[in-house]
Order: structure tokens, then C-alpha cells, then sequence
């Protein structure tokens, strides 16, 4: 699911969630996530970087980080 754009699927219809700080949606089965406003937005090529200063968040560990060696047979789907 996560090869597929927002442009194709929408992403949160197979999945719990609710709505968090700032209106934004939180996973339900996530142990872990942070919001915040938008402090300052970054042109960083072909994405856009928003740096946040977290103000909300959760925490339900353990936790571990999707590093490259998880996420190498992603297919992008389409170029950026």
C-alpha cells in the first residue's frame, strides 16, 4: 500500500485511525507519533521538507525504525 500515491488511493480508508492534533489523522495501531505547527518549509529537490516543532505525541514501545534493508523492494510507484 504505501508503492500507491494519494493521487491513486486513499491511503487511510484500510486502516484505524482518528483524528489528532491539528486535525490530522493519527494511526490507532502506531506506538509511536509526534505533531506540531509547521515551523519551516524546505525546497529539497524533488520533495518538500517541513521541520515541526512537536507539541503533541505518544509513545507505546517498543518501537523500530523502517530502515533501507525493509524498504528496498519498494516500487515507487511513479517518479517523484
Amino acid at each position: 500500500m504505501g508503492e500507491r500515491s494519494g493521487d491513486e488511493v486513499d491511503k487511510f480508508a484500510r486502516c484505524s485511525w482518528r483524528t489528532g492534533p491539528f486535525g490530522l489523522p493519527v494511526l490507532t495501531d502506531c506506538r509511536a507519533w509526534f505533531a506540531g505547527p509547521i515551523d519551516t518549509v524546505v525546497d529539497v529537490g524533488d520533495h518538500t521538507a517541513f521541520v515541526i516543532e512537536p507539541t503533541a505525541g505518544k509513545y507505546r514501545g517498543p518501537v523500530s525504525q523502517l530502515g533501507f534493508q525493509r524498504a528496498r523492494e519498494f516500487d515507487a510507484g511513479h517518479p517523484a
